[in-house]
């Protein structure tokens, strides 16, 4: 299966579409970054996960992995 080139799902186009079809018809630049951008925070989630590692929340706001 091919992925899209903006958000990292997996497609079933035809050879040389390179985009699903929400990207394809995208309003703005700034929605495909937060696609980019969400599709990237859910891999390193996803691995970190499988690392047995838990996401927590510090005393002062902050994110991390434990």
């Amino acid at each position: 299966m091919k992925v899209c080139g903006n958000c990292g799902i997996e497609i079933g186009t035809l050879d040389g579409d390179n985009l699903c079809a929400s990207c394809d018809n995208a309003e703005s630049v700034a929605e495909l970054k937060r696609k980019r951008r969400n599709a990237r925070r859910r891999e390193r989630d996803a691995v970190m996960r499988s690392l047995g590692l838990t996401k927590v929340r510090g005393a002062l706001g902050g994110v991390y992995w434990e």
